[in-house]
């Protein structure tokens, strides 16, 4: 009886509260990427490229750019993988009454002739000393191998000539090189880490400096359209014309970033001058596929009703642009991009393989490669471990830009 009368005088019914709205386009976007397990892995693999590069300085065993006295063989070789640099204690039978020098010549081996090892420079003793400890090279880099503690025999045609009381010659560990050496005597892990600071510095800033600037000129070429569009067009046109490494090569090949004062103040910051100058190069033929791809997304976009809203409310140009436009085109570019930080390690690559990129002694992983081509044959880790680290690399941004564009696809809620 209640219920029929609530209903004949109209008694409204309390409804549920509904608590909550829908999911924005970015988080719907961040769950489908979580989900895409090889963009995942991807990601990992540039978050761990990214922490060692930042943590270098902490993690490297070693100064990337020191030639060390005992890291190479007597002949030059690089030193293979899990190797240390030598150093050999020799002792007088009593103290020096005078100086001496025991010259380079002299080879100091195991008693069984396995392991022969010999100094770069003399051997000085001063008078009143009785042990010197100096870096020695093993004949042939395999001899690396011999163990702490070992104890040597001088040999040499000199040695006869000698009137100093020698009474050991005792070789010790000194420098642990992990992934070896190269010809210089360097070590190679710690420039392996290093590189890596290089890699990224180049593919991110150089790629948002490119994005920057082709953002910027696509909303402008798109929203006015008209002769702006046209001279913009034109002029990406012209920069599209040339080979994009080529034309890095010759920006690169004229200008001394050492002479330009605006790369030298880059230093205050932590940055190479000469890492800058080639992400600025190659932000300069790099814009244009960002500045294409912005102007065709303005073109439909600005022909939406809340465009039109905006701008009958009076909103200024810029305004409009950066507030309504740009968010709504953001979603390609963000792909593109994250696609583009491996084409740029690539090219940075490529640059300091063919001389034009990063000098030595900083540390590039182009620019290992070249320095170890004459060793290919007898230490073929030193190019390859480099190389592999930019495949990883690149390989990696590659998955993470498809799950990102893959992700941003709202075909495929």
């Amino acid at each position: 009886m209640s219920s029929n009368l609530g209903m004949a005088t109209g008694e409204l019914q309390r409804m549920p509260e509904v608590r909550g709205g829908g999911n924005s386009l970015w988080h719907e976007a961040g769950r489908r990427l979580l989900k895409d397990k090889v963009a995942v892995v991807g990601g990992i693999v540039i978050v761990l490229l990214v922490g060692l590069a930042l943590l270098a300085p902490w993690i490297s065993p070693h100064d990337p750019n020191t030639q060390y006295p005992g890291g190479t063989s007597s002949y030059g070789m690089p030193l293979p993988m899990r190797s240390h640099g030598k150093q050999l204690t020799l002792t007088l039978a009593q103290p020096a009454e005078r100086a001496y020098s025991v010259p380079s010549t002299i080879t100091y081996t195991s008693p069984d002739g396995q392991y022969e090892f010999s100094t770069r420079q003399n051997i000085g003793f001063e008078a009143g000393e009785q042990s010197v400890t100096v870096p020695v090279n093993p004949r042939r880099p395999e001899m690396s191998a011999a163990g702490s503690g070992l104890s040597l025999s001088p040999t040499g045609e000199d040695l006869a000539l000698l009137s100093i009381p020698i009474s050991a010659a005792q070789l010790e560990n000194q420098h642990y090189f992990p992934l070896g050496t190269d010809a210089s005597g360097r070590d190679v892990l710690s420039r392996l880490i290093y590189g890596a600071q290089v890699s990224l510095q180049v593919g991110m800033i150089a790629i948002g400096m490119a994005v920057l600037i082709g953002t910027v000129l696509g909303l402008v070429s798109g929203y006015f359209g008209g002769w702006i569009d046209a001279a913009i067009m034109r002029l990406t046109d012209i920069m599209m014309a040339f080979p994009d490494l080529l034309l890095v090569m010759a920006i690169v090949a004229v200008v001394n970033p050492a002479e330009v004062a605006f790369f030298q103040m880059t230093q205050k910051i932590g940055l190479t001058p000469e890492v800058i100058f080639i992400c600025v190069a190659i932000s300069v033929v790099s814009w244009t596929q960002y500045a294409r791809l912005v102007r065709s997304q303005v073109l439909s976009v600005r022909e939406q009703e809340f465009v039109e809203a905006s701008r009958s409310l009076g909103a200024q140009d810029g305004f409009i642009m950066f507030r309504h436009i740009l968010p709504n085109v953001a979603a390609p570019i963000i792909v593109v991009a994250t696609m583009g930080i491996a084409s740029a390690i690539m090219t940075e690559a490529s640059l300091s393989f063919l001389g034009f990129g990063v000098k030595v002694p900083t540390a590039s992983w182009g620019s290992m490669i070249n320095d170890s081509l004459g060793y290919f044959r007898d230490a073929p880790w030193i190019p390859l471990i480099p190389g592999l680290a930019i495949a990883i690399t690149v390989f990696a941004f590659n998955l993470f830009g498809d799950g990102v564009r893959d992700a941003l696809d709202p075909r495929l809620k």
